[in-house]
C-alpha cells in the first residue's frame, strides 16, 4: 500500500509537488492564525513579567497591567518602602500616544521607568538602555515600520527624543512600547502641547518591588495590603494571568471564529485536492479493478497517498512561514 502510494506521488513529480504547496498552504495559513492568537495573549503576559521585581502594587481595584488605567499617590512609594521586608520599590507608569504622519499613524504606549532601568525593556538587542530626559528605546516593530535606528531623532508633538536603544518582544494588544526616564516623561509635558494639564495623567501607576533576601514573598504581600490600603499587591504572574485573560475576552471571541474558520477552510481545500486528484485518476482505478485489486485496497491507496502528502506538506509550511513572527503584530 505505501509503496504503490510513495510510486504514484513519484510518478508525476511536478503534479505532486503542486499539490504538497497547496497543502502547506493550507497548513500554514492555520498555524499563522494560530500562532498570532497565542503571540497576543504573550505579549499580554510578558508586558508584565519583563518588567520584573517579586512583587507589584497597583491601585486599589486594578487588576491589570495596560487596559484599565492605575493611579497611586505620590506617596505611595514611601510607604512601602517603610513596610518590614520590602528592600526597594521602584516606580513605573505609562501614557498613550498617536505618532506618525496622516495615513500613517500608530498608537505608541510610552513606559516610564526609573533611572536605574528597573521597569524598563529586558530585551535590548541594539544600542542601550534610555539614561537622560530625552532619551527614549523602542519596539523593533515600530522601529521597522518608521524606519528607526539609534541616534535617529523621535518627533512627537514637537518634542525632540534621541533613539537610545532597539528592544524585541515589548508589545502588546497591537502597540509597540516606547521606553523613557521620569525626566523625559516630565520635559515631555512640560514642554509639547499633548498635555494642557498635566494633572491629569497619573505621574505614577504601578511600583515594582524588590524584597530583601529570606523574606517569605507572600507574607510581605499581606504585610503590604494591609500597612497601604489604597494599593493591591500581586506576584507577576498573577497580574501576567489576569492580562491574558484580559486579552482573551477582547479578542478570544474574533479570533476563535477565524481559527475555526482556518480550519473549516484548510480541511476544504485538502478535500477538494484529494478530491480533484482522484477524478483524475479514475482511469487508473479501473485499470488497478481490471487487475483484480479490490476496492478497499484502492481506498487504502488513495488514503496512503493523501496521508504522505499531508506529511510531506508539514516541513514545507515552516518554509512558507519562515519570516512570520508573532512578536511582530505591528
Amino acid at each position: 500500500m505505501w509503496h504503490a502510494a510513495i510510486r504514484q506521488l513519484l510518478y508525476d513529480k511536478f503534479k505532486s509537488l503542486l499539490t504538497i504547496v497547496a497543502i502547506s498552504c493550507a497548513i500554514a495559513v492555520i498555524l499563522v492564525l494560530r500562532g498570532f492568537e497565542q503571540g497576543l495573549y504573550i505579549q499580554s503576559e510578558n508586558l508584565v513579567l519583563n518588567r520584573g521585581g517579586q512583587l507589584i502594587a497597583s491601585q486599589a481595584g486594578v487588576a491589570n497591567f495596560n487596559v484599565v488605567r492605575s493611579s497611586l499617590p505620590q506617596l505611595t512609594r514611601v510607604k512601602v518602602e517603610a513596610v518590614e521586608g520590602v528592600a526597594d520599590a521602584y516606580p513605573i507608569t505609562g501614557i498613550w500616544i498617536i505618532y506618525g504622519e496622516s495615513g500613517n499613524k500608530m498608537p505608541l504606549f510610552l513606559l516610564v521607568h526609573d533611572e536605574e532601568g528597573v521597569g524598563g525593556p529586558a530585551n535590548i538587542i541594539e544600542g542601550r538602555i534610555a539614561k537622560g530626559g530625552r532619551d527614549v528605546v523602542v519596539d523593533i516593530g515600530f522601529s521597522k515600520r518608521f524606519g528607526i535606528t539609534p541616534g535617529d531623532s523621535l518627533i512627537i508633538s514637537d518634542f525632540e527624543f534621541q533613539v537610545s536603544g532597539i528592544t524585541e518582544q515589548d508589545s502588546a494588544l497591537f502597540s509597540p512600547l516606547g521606553f523613557v526616564t521620569f525626566d523625559g516623561m516630565i520635559d515631555f509635558f512640560l514642554e509639547s502641547d499633548v498635555v494642557p494639564d498635566i494633572t491629569t495623567f497619573p505621574l505614577l501607576s504601578f511600583l515594582i518591588i524588590n524584597t530583601k533576601p529570606g523574606a517569605d514573598i507572600h507574607k510581605v504581600k499581606q504585610v503590604i495590603e494591609d500597612a497601604v490600603p489604597e494599593v493591591d499587591i500581586f506576584i507577576p504572574e498573577e497580574l501576567a494571568t489576569y492580562d491574558r485573560a484580559v486579552g482573551k475576552e477582547l479578542f478570544g471571541p474574533i479570533m476563535g471564529v477565524l481559527v475555526s474558520l482556518s480550519y473549516v477552510i484548510g480541511l476544504l481545500v485538502i478535500g477538494l485536492i484529494i478530491y480533484s486528484d482522484v477524478s483524475a485518476r479514475q482511469r487508473n482505478f479501473a485499470v488497478m479493478k481490471a487487475l483484480g485489486f479490490r476496492m478497499k485496497h484502492i481506498s487504502q491507496n488513495v488514503l496512503a497517498q493523501s496521508v504522505l502528502m499531508v506529511l510531506v506538506a508539514f516541513p514545507g509550511k515552516w518554509m512558507l512561514k519562515h519570516e512570520y513572527h508573532t512578536w511582530d503584530l505591528v
